[in-house]
């Protein structure tokens, strides 16, 4: 037997992972029978027994046979649809668009099922068969976004987590892991790398340390319990690429994915796209695309149509007493600065500098009030409808120059600047590190993080239009922790 070279620290726990999944699979099955069951009895009530008018005759015994139906008609189609496949679950928009498109096909079915296996004279309403289809997506739909939000606790205690190994301890294997790591809800536990450089033992990130060289992948794999691999293809050697990518891993026991290498250069989304039988990557211009953008779009332009139409007197009363306190000054500045892609635009504010006859640091009441409360930005509205800012997003950027890491300014244009951004989840100016949550929150985007953003902001708003608050100062230095390199030049240029 050849020699394995590797490195362990301690005993590994035989993993109960893949008996928890078929617990999950077997519970959403239940679940979803339950639903379906509960949404046709459900539109039965409404439009059969009385709550809409119904005056044709009822064959309760034939529509309590298509109830019966149903039920494994819905589950068999969400299984074709892969509704009770690990990837489908827990992450993204995926799962509800499969719910989707499963009750749809199903109550199709279901319909050509009556029309071709007539029973008598049964002829079921059509507005109970359009109740049903609505109702069945609710309540699926809505029945998943709560187990999510429960496994998703469980994902703390280590539930529900695949063990991986990474193979390339590069700049691109070190990110992944640390996205992971940093997200408790990932579902993903590093538990080792394997390299062909780095020497067998060396720590990597925080505890995580090479275990191995990719040769001895199979061998790694069993002794740390590893429910996936994931390969970094440009951080091994081709030889070792070449061997890892041919071998069978279901043999093993564990998943093989590959990653292009690129994590930290592209957090715009990628679709695969085949073109004669050949894969290729088609690489979105915006990380937020398909469903996803729709929703964003819904949320910024009908949130922001409503607060702009509640805001307006409150605006045009503000804009008034700043004409009137300096009346040469002009009461909206314009700041160009760069939006989604590098594209630049003009970012409106309620001008607060103070006016030529006072101290360049010095601002009137007016001015540190809307200063202080931000609503100096509401003027920002109009760059939201006119689809330049979004309400939640990273902050707007007025220079490019002086960025010293590429990759984290294309990431950050990969969405549109917002209003307000996770550095208001606490207090403005709070976090000691505010560029890493905008990068995480651009990574990491779903619609279910823009609303508490939207609802803490809303409550701290009110807090700060209190007479007498004053916003809490911090230390010059975790002022400015968050500029890269320690450039404290770069102030200037990020736009609070």
């Amino acid at each position: 037997m050849r020699k394995i070279e590797s490195f362990t620290t301690q005993p590994i726990e035989s993993s109960t992972n893949r008996r928890q999944w078929h617990a999950l699979i077997v519970v959403l099955l239940i679940l979803d029978a339950l639903c379906v069951l509960g949404s046709l009895t459900l539109a039965y009530v409404i439009r059969i027994e009385g709550l809409i008018p119904y005056y044709a005759t009822v064959n309760d015994a034939a529509y309590r046979n298509l109830v019966i139906l149903a039920v494994p008609l819905f589950l068999a189609c969400f299984a074709i649809l892969g509704l009770y496949q690990r990837d489908n679950l827990l992450g993204g928009i995926v799962e509800y668009k499969q719910v989707v498109k499963g009750c749809t096909a199903s109550l199709m079915l279901l319909v050509v099922y009556v029309v071709f296996a007539r029973v008598g004279d049964f002829d079921p309403s059509r507005g109970w068969l359009v109740l049903s289809w609505a109702l069945s997506i609710a309540m699926v739909g809505t029945m998943r976004f709560f187990v999510r939000r429960i496994v998703y606790r469980l994902r703390e205690m280590r539930w529900l987590t695949s063990r991986v190994l990474i193979v390339g301890a590069n700049d691109q294997g070190v990110a992944i892991a640390e996205q992971w790591m940093s997200n408790p809800y990932s579902g993903m536990q590093v538990v080792g790398f394997l390299d062909d450089f780095k020497a067998v033992g060396s720590i990597v990130l925080d505890n995580i340390r090479v275990i191995g060289r990719p040769s001895a992948l199979n061998e790694l794999s069993r002794l740390y319990h590893a429910d996936e691999v994931i390969v970094i293809s440009t951080a091994v050697a081709w030889e070792s690429f070449g061997e890892l990518v041919t071998r069978d891993a279901k043999a093993q026991d564990y998943t093989l994915r590959l990653s292009p290498g690129f994590y930290e250069m592209l957090t715009t989304g990628v679709a695969v796209t085949t073109k004669t039988f050949v894969p290729l990557l088609t690489i979105h211009d915006s990380r937020i695309v398909g469903i996803d953008a729709l929703l964003k779009s819904v949320l910024d332009y009908g949130l922001g149509i409503l607060l702009a139409l509640v805001s307006l007197p409150f605006g045009l009363a503000i804009a008034l007493a700043l004409k009137l306190r300096n009346p040469h000054a002009p009461v909206l500045t314009h700041t160009r600065v760069f939006g989604r892609g590098g594209r630049p635009f003009s970012m409106l504010r309620f001008n607060t500098r103070p006016s030529p006859a006072q101290q360049p640091n010095c601002r009137g009441k007016l001015e540190r009030w809307l200063r202080i409360t931000g609503l100096d930005k509401m003027p920002q509205l109009w760059n939201v409808l006119r689809g330049q800012m979004s309400l939640v997003g990273p902050r707007p950027r007025a220079s490019l120059n002086r960025v010293t890491d590429m990759h984290t300014m294309h990431n950050l244009q990969a969405v549109k600047p917002g209003i307000l951004g996770p550095w208001m989840r606490n207090d403005h100016l709070a976090s000691s590190d505010p560029l890493h949550d905008e990068l995480s929150y651009v990574r990491n985007w779903q619609i279910w993080n823009d609303l508490p953003i939207l609802f803490e902001t809303a409550v701290v708003l009110f807090t700060r239009m209190i007479p007498g608050y004053k916003r809490p100062s911090r230390p010059a230095e975790q002022e400015q922790a968050w500029l890269p390199s320690g450039d404290k030049s770069l102030k200037e240029d990020v736009l609070y």
